[in-house]
This record gives structure tokens, C-alpha cells and sequence, in this order.
């Protein structure tokens, strides 16, 4: 009987203990918030405009590689051609400086390809110094503590999900980007 009654006693505060947790666990869930940064960069008038400004470059810059390739091939045909009425040896100097020339060249553009790259990564870090203080708004005004990312997201309602939200809030205050921002009231 005694134990019947331990068993009783530790069932329900087991139980009750278990309704705490689940209160807290919802308490905290009510005011936590997730949003999709990558989502809300590429679909935000910032960064659409931001991804085409780099998209053009990129253009820019795969034009030059091809025009700088064709200066190099048609250089590679003449001192082909030249091989036949010059030296050996001053054969060897013109093909040391044109492989110089080659080398040097592809470093350039690869600087300038590695350069652009991380220009879309500073974009990004850009806007969301700018799009925070509008994501803390928009936190501020629905109460929530927490802002989550969506990749690092187990499980959660698409209510917590506010991207879409911020996405318009966003291109509300920033709009494109290329004018200042104006305040989050």
C-alpha cells in the first residue's frame, strides 16, 4: 500500500513537472521567430538589385577573359610563326616573356574573379546590418525575444516564420539600396 501510494505521489509530480516544462516550452516558442536570410536577401529589392549589379560585372569581367584569351592566342600564333625566322635562343626570351605575360595575366583575373565573389558575401553582411534594425521592429512589435535562422531550425510553425513579412518591411525602409535608408519608426 505504501509503495502503491510512492508510485501515486512520484507518477503525479513526474506529471506536473511535465506540464511546467510544456507551459515554458510554449511560452518560449510564442515568442520566438524565424527568418530565411538567404530568402530575405535574394527576394528583397536590395538584394535583387545588389545581385544584378554583381551579375553585370560578372558579364563584364568573363568579356574581358575572353578578349584577354584571344590577345594571348593570337600573341602564342605570331611568335609561333616568328620561331622559324629568329634563334633558338631569342626564341627562348620572347617564350619566357609571352609565359610571364600568360602567368601575369591569369592572376589578374583570377584577383579580379575572387574579387567579385566576395563582393556578394559583403552584399549580403551589408544588408542585414541594415535590415536589423527593422527585423527588431518588426520583433518589438509582435512581442517576440528571439530571432532565429530558418537553417538552424529543427521544427517550428510557418507562423513563426516572418520572412515574408520582413521581406516587404524591408524594401518598405531600403528599398534597392542605392538610397540612404530611412528610420524605423
Amino acid at each position: 500500500m505504501f509503495m502503491r501510494a510512492l508510485l501515486l505521489t512520484c507518477s503525479m509530480a513526474l506529471y506536473s513537472i511535465g506540464q511546467v516544462n510544456a507551459q515554458q516550452i510554449n511560452f518560449a516558442v510564442g515568442r520566438t521567430l524565424v527568418v530565411d536570410t538567404l530568402q530575405l536577401f535574394n527576394e528583397s529589392l536590395f538584394g535583387i538589385s545588389a545581385v544584378q549589379r554583381l551579375e553585370i560585372q560578372g558579364v563584364q569581367l568573363a568579356e574581358e577573359n575572353k578578349s584577354k584569351e584571344i590577345a594571348l592566342s593570337e600573341e602564342e600564333k605570331q611568335l609561333t610563326t616568328l620561331r622559324a625566322t629568329i634563334t633558338a635562343e631569342k626564341f627562348r626570351i620572347l617564350a619566357d616573356e609571352f609565359d610571364q605575360k600568360v602567368q601575369t595575366t591569369r592572376k589578374e583575373q583570377l584577383a579580379k574573379t575572387q574579387a567579385l565573389s566576395t563582393q556578394i558575401e559583403t552584399q549580403r553582411n551589408t544588408f542585414l546590418n541594415a535590415a536589423a534594425p527593422i527585423l527588431q521592429a518588426l520583433m518589438l512589435e509582435v512581442g517576440a525575444t528571439v530571432l532565429l535562422e530558418r537553417r538552424n531550425v529543427v521544427l517550428s510553425t510557418n507562423t513563426a516564420d516572418i520572412t515574408a513579412i520582413a521581406i516587404v518591411q524591408i524594401d518598405d525602409v531600403l528599398g534597392d539600396g542605392s538610397q540612404p535608408a530611412t528610420s524605423v519608426d
